[in-house]
Parts: structure tokens; C-alpha cells; sequence
């Protein structure tokens, strides 16, 4: 007998440089990725949560992805999920696509926007248990 499990889970592109939680720009950054946000999450996730954040870029990146991070789990806390002490599992990375790259873990959601914007992040919030 096989058992599916249906796991919810919320993927968003948001354009633009991101900023970090220490930059002057923040709050701006914060509100940008709640106003995306807002468009697909109607309820927050009560259950335990995953984060991926992918930054893709054609530039040089001055920032360390854990201060992106920071930023994304504040702006999402409140919207995607009740509380941030729900998200149980957390992962960033960065990928300069002035390269080749290869990415095997990605759904095909991620990388669509490459066509309209040269940098942005992808965000996807998993429900887990």
C-alpha cells in the first residue's frame, strides 16, 4: 500500500535586489516580500515550517545569505506562518547565473522568472509536521 501525503506549499518570486536585515533598506525589502507574499497566502501555516531561499544574480553579491535570510523569515512571520519559532528547517543559497549552473533540486517555478528579471529571489514555505 503506498501513502501519499499531501504537504502545502507556498512558492513565490520576488524581483529586485534583496537587502539585508542590517541595511538602511530593509524595512523597504521586508514590505516587498509581504506584498508578494499576501497575493497567494490567505491563512498562515499553523503546523511546523520549511524555508528555501534561492538568490539568483548577475552581479557580484556583497551580502551574506543568512542576513537575506533574516529578512525573509521577518517579513514572512505574521502572513506565511503564526509564529517564526514554527519554522523548523531553514536553507539559502545563492546562484550567480552569469555562469552555467546546474540545478537538480528546484522546481521548474524557480527558475522561470530569468526571462523578465536579471535578480531576485525565489521563496518557498513547506508545511511540515
Amino acid at each position: 500500500m503506498i501513502t501519499l501525503i499531501k504537504a502545502l506549499e507556498y512558492r513565490l518570486a520576488v524581483p529586485g535586489k534583496p537587502e539585508s536585515f542590517r541595511s538602511r533598506k530593509s524595512k523597504d525589502f521586508r514590505e516587498k516580500i509581504k506584498k508578494y507574499a499576501e497575493l497567494i497566502i490567505h491563512e498562515p501555516i499553523i503546523k511546523g515550517v520549511e524555508i528555501y531561499v534561492d538568490y539568483f544574480h548577475r552581479r557580484n553579491r556583497k551580502m551574506d545569505m543568512d542576513n537575506i535570510s533574516k529578512n525573509v523569515l521577518d517579513a514572512l512571520n505574521g502572513i506565511a506562518y503564526k509564529d517564526d519559532r514554527q519554522v523548523k528547517n531553514q536553507n539559502s543559497r545563492a546562484h550567480d547565473i552569469r555562469n552555467i549552473i546546474t540545478i537538480t533540486d528546484l522546481p521548474l517555478d524557480a527558475v522561470k522568472p530569468l526571462k523578465e528579471w536579471d535578480e531576485y529571489i525565489f521563496i518557498r514555505i513547506r508545511e511540515i509536521n
